[in-house]
């Protein structure tokens, strides 16, 4: 029987099983270093979403609050606002249970006049900006901001 018979019978070199667990290797890591960069752009995500509903629900809370005030518009309206910025916002936010809360959440209210300076008693319409600020996994602060234009009709 001739050398090259029993080579070729006996299988894979030494070398060709190397290359083959090094190059299997390589794909492994940068699949798993890809998913663990997608699960945490979804994890950043879910909690973009969550302050933004959490704005939601505070800018939805001031347009009904504007219809209690309508006769003190807009000074009841920021004096509600006024009292209310701090931890009262933050109530706002239903926290996903599987997320868990956002880490050092928290919502304010600004009120502006339309050339951007404090609103004050005589300014109608009014721009409201709520914005929810938390910090990531990491400890880095993390805002979004919603506005909208309010007026009393």
């Amino acid at each position: 029987m001739s050398t090259r018979r029993l080579r070729a019978a006996a299988g894979f070199t030494l070398l060709e099983v190397t290359l083959a667990v090094a190059i299997f290797a390589a794909v492994i890591g940068v699949t798993a270093q890809s998913l663990m960069s997608f699960y945490a752009t979804m994890d950043m995500q879910e909690q973009r979403v969550e302050a933004i509903n959490a704005c939601r629900s505070v800018m939805s809370a001031v347009r009904d609050k504007r219809y209690e005030v309508t006769d003190d518009f807009p000074g009841g309206l920021i004096t509600w606002i006024n009292e209310n910025n701090g931890t009262h916002w933050a109530s706002f936010s239903n926290s996903n249970p599987e997320t868990g809360a956002l880490k050092d959440f928290a919502i304010t209210v600004a009120c502006k006049d339309m050339a951007g300076g404090d609103a004050g008693d005589g300014d109608n319409p009014v721009q409201i900006a709520v914005n929810a600020t938390w910090s990531d996994v990491r400890g880095r602060p993390i805002a979004v901001m919603l506005g909208s234009v309010i007026t009393n009709e």
